[in-house]
């Protein structure tokens, strides 16, 4: 396992005959150990996914108890972005997933060709998150899924249409995750990027134009059965909410629980109030 990581940990300094030999060798260690109780955030971090690791992300523990329900069912996991800018790089968390998931199938999309990471219950697709033609052909061949979790670009506009084309892909009781959503918050170049984020102060009116204000105001229709008044209201977010139980928000993650979200009020529209 120590050898397995070091090369693994190297990534673009490997060859890439190198990684991908050592990268499915790590597959079958993941097959092997996907039984034992081991936590999530240890095989993230295991298998060097920067999902949990020093000095990144710590989502690790969120998705051990987010997870846990589905750890020994038949579930399908759908990421988006595996990680790494060539064909030979990344996929470390599919190994997670598929060591965490012993029943389980991970289905993987980048938009660099990675299909060289595929293997066993792992199946890895090209596709472009900006195209509406990709997320609908993904759907047709893969869907349902019970967990999809969009690590793609983490540009807003292709977080929120991601969103809208797959959720309706998503079965009931199944969680959509939009990871690192800090670049909400990131007007053009931060950190020494070179990417042109399309984040904005969250005191601009173009913050609501954000992937965070997206979810910011779906939240509010949640509560749809309550509106008074139905007037101005946005068709595509009313839709939406009506599928949906719960919105949550962590440092960088915001979370979604699909269920029935079409009972009616127990005031709104009644001819009187119940006594007190």
């Amino acid at each position: 396992m120590r050898e397995l990581a070091r090369v693994l940990a190297r990534g673009k300094r490997s060859e890439p005959q190198a990684y991908l030999r050592a990268y499915h060798a790590a597959g079958v260690l993941a097959r092997s150990i996907s039984w034992a109780p081991i936590p999530l955030w240890r095989l993230l971090q295991g298998f060097r996914s920067d999902k949990h690791m020093p000095g990144w992300h710590r989502y690790g523990h969120t998705y051990g108890a987010l997870f846990r329900r589905f750890k020994y069912r038949r579930v399908k996991l759908l990421e988006i972005g595996i990680g790494g800018y060539k064909a030979s790089l990344g996929g470390h968390s599919l190994l997670a997933w598929q060591a965490f998931f012993p029943r389980g199938t991970v289905v993987a999309a980048d938009i660099v060709p990675k299909q060289a990471l595929g293997g066993g219950r792992r199946r890895v697709r090209q596709l472009d998150q900006s195209s509406a033609e990709d997320l609908a052909e993904l759907c047709r061949q893969e869907a349902p899924f019970d967990i999809i979790i969009d690590d793609g670009s983490h540009l807003s506009a292709h977080q929120i249409q991601t969103f809208e084309h797959l959720f309706g892909a998503l079965r009931d009781g199944g969680v959509y995750v939009v990871e690192d959503v800090q670049t909400s918050f990131w007007p053009g170049r931060v950190g020494g990027s070179e990417t042109e984020w399309d984040g904005a102060h969250i005191t601009d009116p173009r913050f609501r134009q954000t992937c965070y204000g997206y979810f910011l105001e779906l939240t509010k229709y949640l509560n749809h059965a309550e509106f008074v008044e139905r007037r101005d209201l946005d068709a595509r977010m009313l839709a939406l909410a009506q599928d949906i139980t719960r919105i949550a928000f962590e440092h960088n993650l915001i979370i979604v629980w699909k269920g029935e979200n079409r009972y009616p009020s127990a005031f709104v529209g009644r001819d009187a109030a119940p006594a007190a």
